[in-house]
Protein backbone atom coordinates (compact mmCIF):
# COMPACT_ATOMS: atom_id res chain seq x y z
CA UNK A 1 0.00 0.00 0.00
CA UNK A 2 1.79 3.32 -0.65
CA UNK A 3 2.17 5.85 1.35
CA UNK A 4 1.28 9.79 0.23
CA UNK A 5 2.94 12.79 1.85
CA UNK A 6 1.12 16.14 0.83
CA UNK A 7 -0.19 14.51 -2.26
CA UNK A 8 3.39 12.79 -2.82
CA UNK A 9 3.42 9.25 -3.38
CA UNK A 10 6.30 6.72 -1.43
CA UNK A 11 5.35 3.54 -3.44
CA UNK A 12 6.34 0.34 -2.10
CA UNK A 13 8.86 -0.36 -4.00
CA UNK A 14 10.66 2.67 -2.74
CA UNK A 15 9.94 1.41 0.84
CA UNK A 16 11.42 -2.28 -0.19
CA UNK A 17 14.49 -0.78 -1.80
CA UNK A 18 15.21 1.24 1.32
CA UNK A 19 14.46 -1.69 3.68
CA UNK A 20 17.73 -2.98 3.22
CA UNK A 21 19.12 0.32 5.07
CA UNK A 22 17.23 -0.42 8.12
CA UNK A 23 18.13 -3.95 9.21
CA UNK A 24 15.99 -5.28 12.22
CA UNK A 25 14.26 -8.32 13.61
CA UNK A 26 11.56 -9.17 11.27
CA UNK A 27 10.74 -8.00 7.80
CA UNK A 28 7.59 -5.72 9.18
CA UNK A 29 10.10 -3.59 11.72
CA UNK A 30 12.34 -3.18 8.45
CA UNK A 31 9.16 -2.28 6.58
CA UNK A 32 8.15 0.15 9.16
CA UNK A 33 11.78 1.63 10.07
CA UNK A 34 11.96 2.35 5.62
CA UNK A 35 8.75 3.87 5.69
CA UNK A 36 9.47 6.08 8.67
CA UNK A 37 12.78 6.99 7.11
CA UNK A 38 11.46 7.89 4.18
CA UNK A 39 8.67 10.21 4.96
CA UNK A 40 10.74 11.83 6.72
CA UNK A 41 12.76 12.19 4.24
CA UNK A 42 9.94 13.44 1.92
CA UNK A 43 8.89 16.17 4.47
CA UNK A 44 12.39 17.37 4.36
CA UNK A 45 12.42 17.49 0.24
CA UNK A 46 8.97 18.96 0.07
CA UNK A 47 10.22 21.69 2.98
CA UNK A 48 13.77 22.21 0.64
CA UNK A 49 11.21 23.17 -2.55
CA UNK A 50 9.67 25.79 -0.52
CA UNK A 51 12.26 27.42 0.75
CA UNK A 52 13.98 27.43 -3.18
CA UNK A 53 16.90 25.10 -1.84
CA UNK A 54 16.71 22.43 -4.90
CA UNK A 55 13.63 23.07 -7.53
CA UNK A 56 11.83 19.92 -7.54
CA UNK A 57 11.34 17.13 -5.80
CA UNK A 58 12.02 14.56 -8.85
CA UNK A 59 14.86 14.65 -10.89
CA UNK A 60 17.90 15.34 -8.53
CA UNK A 61 20.53 13.26 -7.73
CA UNK A 62 20.77 11.86 -3.84
CA UNK A 63 23.80 14.45 -3.58
CA UNK A 64 21.48 17.46 -4.20
CA UNK A 65 19.19 16.12 -2.26
CA UNK A 66 21.23 15.61 0.76
CA UNK A 67 23.05 19.05 -0.03
CA UNK A 68 20.03 20.77 0.09
CA UNK A 69 18.50 18.93 3.44
CA UNK A 70 21.53 19.77 4.92
CA UNK A 71 21.16 23.52 4.01
CA UNK A 72 17.36 23.52 5.22
CA UNK A 73 18.41 21.75 8.45
CA UNK A 74 21.40 24.54 8.57
CA UNK A 75 18.53 27.36 8.03
CA UNK A 76 15.88 26.13 10.35
CA UNK A 77 17.73 24.70 13.59
CA UNK A 78 19.68 26.36 16.02
CA UNK A 79 23.06 24.97 17.00
CA UNK A 80 23.53 26.05 20.48
CA UNK A 81 27.24 26.19 21.24
CA UNK A 82 27.89 24.12 24.80
CA UNK A 83 28.84 26.88 27.19
CA UNK A 84 32.21 25.70 29.97
CA UNK A 85 29.40 25.88 33.04
CA UNK A 86 27.25 23.87 31.03
CA UNK A 87 29.99 21.37 30.57
CA UNK A 88 31.20 21.13 34.13
CA UNK A 89 27.53 20.62 35.18
CA UNK A 90 27.54 17.76 33.15
CA UNK A 91 30.56 16.61 34.12
CA UNK A 92 29.51 16.88 38.21
CA UNK A 93 26.40 15.02 37.33
CA UNK A 94 27.99 11.97 35.61
CA UNK A 95 31.08 11.45 37.26
CA UNK A 96 30.36 8.01 37.10
CA UNK A 97 30.60 8.32 32.97
CA UNK A 98 34.36 9.10 33.51
CA UNK A 99 36.01 6.55 35.24
CA UNK A 100 38.95 5.06 34.04
CA UNK A 101 38.40 1.30 33.58
CA UNK A 102 41.69 0.37 34.73
CA UNK A 103 42.09 2.46 37.48
CA UNK A 104 38.57 3.19 38.54
CA UNK A 105 39.55 6.75 39.23
CA UNK A 106 37.63 9.69 38.04
CA UNK A 107 39.47 11.05 35.15
CA UNK A 108 40.08 14.88 35.45
CA UNK A 109 37.72 16.94 33.48
CA UNK A 110 39.99 19.41 31.23
CA UNK A 111 40.73 15.59 29.82
CA UNK A 112 36.97 15.00 29.03
CA UNK A 113 35.90 18.37 28.37
CA UNK A 114 35.79 18.38 24.14
CA UNK A 115 34.19 15.12 24.51
CA UNK A 116 31.66 16.69 26.81
CA UNK A 117 31.08 19.68 24.53
CA UNK A 118 30.37 17.58 21.39
CA UNK A 119 28.03 15.14 23.47
CA UNK A 120 26.07 18.50 24.39
CA UNK A 121 26.09 19.87 20.87
CA UNK A 122 25.21 16.66 19.68
CA UNK A 123 22.12 16.43 21.62
CA UNK A 124 21.02 19.66 21.19
CA UNK A 125 20.98 19.35 17.81
CA UNK A 126 19.26 16.40 17.85
CA UNK A 127 16.59 18.26 19.78
CA UNK A 128 16.46 20.71 17.55
CA UNK A 129 15.93 18.27 14.53
CA UNK A 130 13.05 16.35 16.38
CA UNK A 131 11.14 19.70 17.21
CA UNK A 132 11.89 21.12 13.56
CA UNK A 133 10.69 17.67 12.43
CA UNK A 134 7.63 17.88 14.40
CA UNK A 135 6.44 21.65 13.03
CA UNK A 136 6.80 19.43 9.51
CA UNK A 137 4.52 16.81 10.83
CA UNK A 138 1.91 18.82 11.83
CA UNK A 139 0.89 21.06 8.77
CA UNK A 140 1.55 17.72 6.79
CA UNK A 141 -1.05 15.50 5.38
CA UNK A 142 0.44 11.47 5.61
CA UNK A 143 -1.62 9.04 4.21
CA UNK A 144 -1.13 5.19 4.75
CA UNK A 145 1.57 5.64 7.36
CA UNK A 146 1.39 7.12 11.02
CA UNK A 147 4.32 8.34 12.22
CA UNK A 148 5.35 7.56 16.22
CA UNK A 149 4.03 9.42 18.44
CA UNK A 150 5.60 13.62 18.70
CA UNK A 151 5.92 12.90 22.20
CA UNK A 152 9.10 10.86 21.36
CA UNK A 153 11.93 11.63 19.12
CA UNK A 154 11.33 11.72 14.84
CA UNK A 155 15.04 10.93 14.59
CA UNK A 156 17.52 9.47 16.81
Amino acid sequence: MPIFVNDIEISDDEVHEEMQHHPSKDVSEARHKAAHALVIRKLLLIEAVEQNLIEKLNGCSSSTEEDAIGQLIHQQVELKQADEESCQRYFENNQQRFKDKSSDQILPFELVHSHIREYLETRSLQSGINYYLKQLVGKAQIVGFKLESCDGPLVQ
